[in-house]
């Protein structure tokens, strides 16, 4: 297929633009500036230079693509794909989140573990994240062929914007920090095998389909007792919920730190034969990727 990818020059939308071209698919990339233009190019992936913004361009080059591949996280632009694709019968993937099943549990344990179609009290700035989840699925019944990942925290090749944000935060902070017990719990996911999830969602998906995209969780204490050690610090610090909104921000706080974020990916292993092979978080930061880059 000719496949058209937004977010190509991100964590995991160029690891999906990769993993495509690897099976053979025609990539363009979407990006916004001249420097993602030669980061595309450089790896044999045809660059498409427009802002997610520019309705004319994403709407003549949809026209073009066999399939939309969506990782941007820019929720007007799923409207504006929807609108573009309706009664076309092309494949949309949406790149959404596991971030949607976020508590607010201050640190300790929660057992509920989401599967697909339970229902979900979001917290603060999820509630549209999940609205958009639920359009897109629904855009099935006007003749396309959508589907929702909703992939866990993504890790490995010592990147990724929740790990390593967390790694640089902790540097600027002198402390690697976690909130009131640490038991709570994040799932996760090897970058390489989030993105074979998606070349198999492009493959297998029946339309309107939803699925979670994780291998294995953490609790946050032991993610922050593992920074601590590539840092050099004795020990990660337990702090209060204002003590780590000042060192580490609200988004991270809210999102990682404070709550817990357990996906079942069952149905993605059954309907799609997903099967993650990557290291394991625990390995990739005590002697993998992180350990190498950071320590």
């Amino acid at each position: 297929m000719s496949v058209l990818v937004t977010g190509s020059t991100g964590y995991l939308g160029l690891a999906i633009a990769l993993r495509l071209k690897m099976a053979g698919h025609e990539i363009f990339g979407l990006t916004d500036t001249v420097t993602g233009t030669r980061v595309l190019e450089a790896r044999g992936i045809t660059p498409i230079l427009a802002t997610l913004e520019d309705g004319e361009t994403i709407r003549n080059v949809t026209q073009l693509v066999d399939a939309v591949v969506d990782a941007s996280g820019h929720l007007p632009a799923a409207k504006l794909f929807l609108a573009t694709l309706e009664g076309t019968g092309k494949r949309y993937i949406r790149s959404s989140t596991a971030r949607v099943y976020v508590d607010a549990s201050l640190g300790s344990l929660n057992r509920t573990v989401h599967k697909e179609g339970m229902s979900v009290s979001p917290i603060r700035g999820i509630a549209q994240i999940l609205e958009t989840d639920d359009r897109v699925q629904q855009a099935a019944e006007r003749d396309i062929h959508t589907t929702v990942l909703r992939p866990s925290i993504a890790y490995g090749e010592a990147g990724g914007p929740v790990i390593g944000g967390l790694i640089k935060r902790a540097i600027t902070a002198g402390q690697s920090l976690y909130i009131g017990p640490g038991a709570n719990r994040q799932s996760h996911v090897y970058i390489a095998d989030a993105a074979e999830s998606f070349a198999l969602a492009l493959a297998k998906a029946p339309a309107g389909s939803l699925y979670n995209i994780a291998a294995g969780e953490s609790s946050v204490g032991d993610i922050a007792q593992d920074i601590a050690g590539i840092l050099g610090y004795a020990d990660a610090q337990s702090c209060t919920m204002d003590t780590a909104y000042t060192a580490y921000g609200v988004t991270f706080v809210d999102g990682v730190l404070a709550g817990n974020c357990r996906v079942d990916a069952t149905k993605a292993r059954i309907e799609l034969g997903w099967q993650p092979k990557g290291p394991g978080l625990q390995d990739e930061l005590r002697e993998g990727s992180y350990s190498f880059m950071w320590s």
